[in-house]
């Protein structure tokens, strides 16, 4: 969830800090004030169109910056794309920022590292999903339809899908061969000289599972035999003296000296004693260390042998699959493809025929994922209604269209249908495509509706609508507040309102006011305390604080038990 989020120099922002909690958060203030900035900020973040102009006047740079808690974001492919990313949350938080310069151009870090716009935007998706009055969100956007239905769909919907896709990728494989081999006569020919090669090369590097473990395993024992080899020869050195006289032999020397000297003089006995034994024990130290360079395990041909074949297994990745295990394998099915090709003079009609089952298994496999669909769909649609009579839309018809697809394309992505939501909002209206919603209220209840609905199965932790009230009032207000409240049960929500019902309903509100300081304009954000809610609350009623404003403000606040 979003902890905290610093907006500088950034359009009429100044500088402010807007740190929301959990449950529902709702942004407030007058027209003008900038409440949307705080929207168009995150947006920044999640990797948005960067402009100069969104830089504060007389201001060289803007920066805003993010701090999310994911400890409890478990996505395998959240965590999969940081690693990718190289980046580690710092105790479970990721700080994402934007800089804005003037020249238009930007520059994004997630926890101090540079990184480019595709994988922030890849990184952000996870944590923030948006929602304007009248977006492009996936809701409006037929070619996410049938996603969405299967998200709602759940696990027998998805086990299916993943059936029809490995089908599907064996299929477009045969029928990719199919054409190559009726459009070029020697095809075969060549196809048969390559995995002759590919069979050759990965036989005669003979790498075997584990191996390339135990090469690095090698290669490091190696380097540290190396780096032991060269400290003992620079230490053998020291001792033998080179061309000078050792250290062993100097000592000894001055041993002799000092042994005549206590030889006059018994004083300097036990000294020169010290010497001539300290000149033996660096005597057997020479010799131990040269005697353990002589068996050290360390050969600058073994070295660069081991080089040459993890170089060797890095080109056989980069052509045959990511590990040994995968290059083998590679080369089984250049084996298999092979000999079929030497036993079988007919390929082609054995490749068709393979297509005819596979086909066959694919209109199976697509017949019931169609039939598990068409299930969720009415349980979508009965559910979708339901919160639509909430939103005080009560005669309001949704519906999941079905078309399936023509012969030159029956096999897509997806399936064998385009799946597509259709919506009416009064009796008598004709069922017509979402994009075609004129009513930006009701395209804000349509996205509600469906999002309360497939919020329960929705991991993004923080969800931002950005004033989804507009064009509705009274009793419709109170239920999109209401169905707001149920979304932040599951999650983190921000809602940027201009209506009473919904900064009622907030568990934390916030107010952004304009002010003119040395002929600047400034916006300041405000966490309203409950006094100040009520106040707030009773000024998007009726413009005013007076005490009927006030008495109805707090009874509204009251009504939603907060």
């Amino acid at each position: 969830m979003l902890l905290r989020l610093e907006i500088k120099d950034f359009a009429v922002i100044s500088n402010i800090t807007f740190e929301p909690s959990y449950g529902l958060n709702v942004i407030s203030g007058e027209t003008g004030a900038g409440k949307s900035l705080i929207v168009d900020a995150i947006s920044l973040i999640l990797g948005g169109k960067a402009s100069k102009n969104l830089i504060r006047t007389s201001s060289p740079t803007c920066f805003v910056e993010a701090c999310f808690d994911v400890s409890e974001l478990n996505d395998s492919e959240f965590k999969t794309i940081l690693t990718d990313s190289e980046i580690e949350p710092d105790d479970g938080m990721l700080y994402i920022s934007r800089t804005i310069y003037q020249n238009g151009k930007s520059i994004a870090r997630i926890n101090g590292r540079s990184v480019t716009l595709n994988v922030l935007k890849d990184i952000a998706s996870f944590l923030v999903d948006i929602h304007g009055q009248h977006d492009t969100q996936k809701i409006f956007d037929e070619r996410s339809h049938v996603r969405l239905l299967d998200r709602f769909g759940g696990d027998k919907i998805g086990d299916l899908y993943s059936a029809y896709t490995r089908k599907l990728s064996e299929y477009k494989e045969i029928v990719t061969k199919i054409k190559e081999i009726s459009a070029s006569p020697d095809y075969l020919d060549k196809r048969k000289e390559y995995l002759e090669f590919v069979i050759s090369e990965i036989d005669e590097a003979g790498f075997k599972e584990g191996e390339e473990e135990a090469l690095y395993e090698k290669k490091q024992k190696i380097v540290n035999s190396e780096k032991s080899a060269l400290g003992l020869s620079e230490a053998s050195d020291l001792l033998s003296g080179g061309e000078y006289q050792s250290p062993v032999q100097q000592i000894l020397q001055a041993s002799k000296v000092l042994s005549e000297v206590a030889a006059r003089d018994e004083q300097y006995k036990d000294l020169a004693k010290d010497l001539e034994s300290l000149s033996l024990d660096l005597e057997s130290a020479a010799s131990d260390i040269s005697k353990i360079l002589d068996d050290l395990d360390y050969d600058p041909e073994i070295k660069s042998g081991i080089e040459h074949r993890i170089g060797l297994l890095y080109d056989l990745k980069a052509k045959y699959g990511s590990d040994i295990k995968a290059i083998n394998e590679f080369r089984n099915k250049a084996k298999e493809e092979l000999d079929a090709i030497d036993s079988n003079k007919d390929l082609l009609a054995e490749l068709r025929s393979k297509s005819k089952k596979i086909e066959k298994d694919l209109i199976e496999v697509s017949a019931k994922l169609s039939e598990e669909r068409k299930k969720a769909s009415k349980k979508l649609s009965k559910e979708i209604v339901k919160e639509l009579e909430d939103l005080e839309m009560p005669s309001a018809i949704f519906e999941v269209s079905f078309t399936e697809h023509e012969k030159a394309r029956y096999f897509s992505s997806t399936g064998t249908e385009d799946i597509a939501f259709r919506f009416s909002a009064n009796p008598g209206q004709e069922v017509r495509p979402l994009s075609a919603i004129v009513s930006g209220g009701e395209a804000s209840r349509i996205m509600l509706a469906v999002k309360n609905i497939l919020s329960r199965c929705d991991v993004t932790p923080t969800l931002i609508f950005d004033e989804i009230d507009t064009g509705v009032s009274g009793k419709a207000s109170e239920a999109i507040a209401r169905k707001l409240m149920s979304i932040s049960s599951d999650h983190q929500v921000l809602c940027v309102t201009h209506t009473a019902q919904i900064a009622a309903a907030a568990d934390c509100n916030f107010k952004l006011s304009k002010e003119i300081r040395n002929n600047n304009t400034v916006t300041t954000c405000t966490v309203l305390d409950p006094e100040s809610k009520i106040k707030e609350v009773s000024r998007l009623l009726s413009g005013s604080d007076k005490d009927s404003s006030i008495r109805l403000a707090n009874d509204l606040i009251e009504s939603f038990g907060k």
